[in-house]
């Protein structure tokens, strides 16, 4: 029996499972972009309020998107990277996603 949770990742066939990695991979992007949101607007010392006023986007959806509830659209992304005074980047990846590793 696992102890820990990375045991039980590492030893879970339904934890390893394709559909497992895939939800794993949309959970890991938005909590990226949710920490990376946050991260900006605290640092400008900006309220979600504020960041909504400046962006013309809902509160409760900058709310949402900082939870990592929801994967906002390029648009949303835009306004808010421009509000923030940030760039929006692709970034190539150090390792294979789960989506390509399990089609592999």
């Amino acid at each position: 029996m696992a102890r820990t949770l990375d045991e039980y990742l590492q030893r879970s066939k339904r934890a390893n499972s394709k559909e497992v990695l895939a939800a794993r991979a949309v959970f890991d992007q938005a909590y990226g972009i949710a920490c990376q949101v946050t991260e900006l607007r605290e640092k400008q010392n900006l309220t979600q309020v504020e960041l909504a006023e400046k962006t013309g986007v809902p509160q409760a959806q900058i709310s949402r998107i900082e939870r990592g509830v929801v994967s906002p659209t390029s648009a949303t992304l835009a306004k808010i990277a421009e509000a923030l005074g940030a760039d929006l980047r692709l970034v190539e990846r150090s390792q294979p996603s789960a989506r390509r590793r399990a089609a592999s």
